[in-house]
């Protein structure tokens, strides 16, 4: 009896300092999370990307506008994201200064280090659990876009939590892990579209590594996981008529490319070069070069998995970019512009792996390593952070004029037709609640006033842009006589030409 809890008392002893290593770790990621909200808050460059924004007036308009609920879903972005903000975007400030989608998008950060710590812990010890934590907690691209209501840190979180549990789950065989993996596979696949590709290979995984109960345990991971993509296509067939709109409809990659040829587009040498460029742009040479020297002890120690894992997610942004009209653009390679360069990101966990595997193999280095990852952007921009200023430059602009002009003239319940997307970041700026506005999203609505104004339009307001379908409806409206008047056209470089209409008479 006493050796029995000897054993026991040993048993717990030795995972109380794991849990507690885990959580410590949790702990100083969620100061460094707090510390980069705050200066992004500060210097007001949360919602510079135009997705950021988009997302966050997704979240809102599920509970604010004529037709809240679930219609207000869309498509084309999966809803997690989304539903997560949403209970943050009813404060109001939060909502138009981006921190609503900033506390769910820091939380996921802190928790896709502290599953990574756990990971690598299992699979190189401490020492290279802390040098690849560094790694991905001390990439300051990563870093600004958790800061914002993006998608990143949401996805890393829900991958590498299948990570962790699939590489727990060969160690102990149990359904349970089996199952949490799944969980993670869903979240995943309703988060971002590479998850969708994850599930087959952790499925498989699953299968040969479940142990005496492997049928059972790739029942579970199937079941849960498989849920998420199952659900979306459903959900794009019921609302949508289509169960691919998605993939081909309006706001789609597909539809926004237009077949438009681009660098990697029908290439796999270029597609593969122009992803490789932007890896090393966004994440700097030194990390490559340290996840290139890792590789070889990565391999040696037989972490086959973690490291094929993890090459899934780049190798579908170099499909991509072949196949799936999804170009990447950075500025040292033609066209020299700013486009999609987060994207390069995908490799991050990769590059953790490696570098925790350099770590394990000379301890010495475990500190060392994340420093000279963090040297390149001594000297180097934050080039994701760069795009988002650079993009969205005109966008900003017209934007703060129109809201300073509804800000001044707009009377609640008067009313506003304009389609959503880059447009609703008016409203929010201006503090306008997006009930007051008839867009896409409440559809009979948007589509009898855009298709038939002399019957149907009785808002005091339009707001277009140039060749979109209140433009169009507002050119037919004049020809008609209507009693409206374009009270500001604003025409800037790279930026379709923006126009706000107002009734001028009952």
């Amino acid at each position: 009896m006493g050796a029995l809890k000897s054993s026991a008392s040993s048993r717990r002893s030795k995972a109380a300092p794991g849990w507690a290593g885990v959580l410590l770790c949790a702990a100083v990621l969620a100061c460094v999370s707090a510390v980069a909200i705050y200066f992004v808050q500060a210097e007001g460059t949360a919602l510079f990307y135009g997705d950021a924004a988009a997302h966050l007036n997704i979240a809102r308009r599920l509970f604010d506008g004529h037709n809240p609920g679930y219609e207000q879903v869309g498509t084309v972005w999966l809803p997690l994201p989304h539903v997560l903000m949403m209970p943050f975007a009813k404060v109001n400030s939060w909502w138009q200064n981006g921190l609503a989608g900033a506390i769910p998008a820091g939380a996921a950060w802190v928790l896709a280090g502290a599953f990574l710590f756990a990971a690598l812990r299992r699979l190189f010890g401490t020492d290279g659990a802390i040098a690849g934590t560094s790694v991905f907690a001390t990439q300051p691209n990563l870093l600004y876009l958790q800061s914002t209501p993006m998608t990143e840190s949401i996805f890393f979180a829900c991958a590498l939590g299948m990570l962790l549990f699939t590489v727990r789950l060969k160690e102990t065989g149990a359904p349970l892990d089996a199952a949490l993996a799944g969980i993670c596979g869903c979240a995943a696949t309703l988060t971002r579209y590479e998850g969708w590709i994850l599930l087959p290979f952790v499925g498989l995984y699953v299968l040969l590594n479940g142990g005496r109960r492997r049928w059972e345990c790739a029942l579970y991971f199937g079941l849960l996981a498989g849920a998420g993509p199952l659900y979306w296509l459903g959900h794009n067939w019921v609302m949508y008529s289509d169960w691919l709109e998605f993939y081909r409809g309006t706001g789609s990659a597909k539809d926004i490319q237009k077949q438009v040829p681009y660098p990697g587009a029908h290439d796999w040498a270029a597609a593969a070069r122009q992803f490789a460029i932007a890896v090393k742009a966004v994440q700097g040479w030194p990390l490559v070069i340290i996840a290139c020297l890792g590789l070889i002890p990565a391999i040696a120690r037989r972490t086959f998995w973690p490291l094929a894992f993890c090459l899934v997610s780049p190798l579908f942004y170099v499909w991509s970019l072949h196949s799936g009209d999804t170009p990447i653009y950075v500025p040292e390679i033609y066209p020299f512009s700013h486009y999609n360069s987060r994207y390069a990101l995908a490799a991050l966990p990769l590059f953790a792996i490696c570098t925790a595997a350099l770590a394990a193999a000379l301890p010495r280095l475990r500190w060392i390593l994340p420093l000279l990852a963090l040297s390149w952007f001594v000297f180097n921009p934050l080039l994701v952070k760069r795009e988002g200023a650079v993009n969205s430059e005109s966008r900003r602009a017209w934007t703060h004029e129109v809201a300073m002009l509804l800000k001044q003239d707009y009377q609640p319940g008067s009313g506003i037709v304009m389609p959503f997307g880059d447009l609703t970041g008016i409203l929010q700026e201006a503090g306008v609640p997006i009930r007051e506005c008839i867009h896409q999203g409440d559809k009979l609505e948007f589509d009898r006033a855009t298709a038939r104004p002399d019957l149907f339009l009785d808002t005091a307001w339009v707001i277009a842009q140039s060749g979109d379908k209140a433009s169009n409806a507002m050119a037919r409206a004049r020809a008609m006589g209507l009693p409206y008047r374009c009270v500001k056209l604003i025409s800037l470089p790279y930026s379709p030409v923006l126009e706000v209409w107002r009734r001028v008479s009952p």
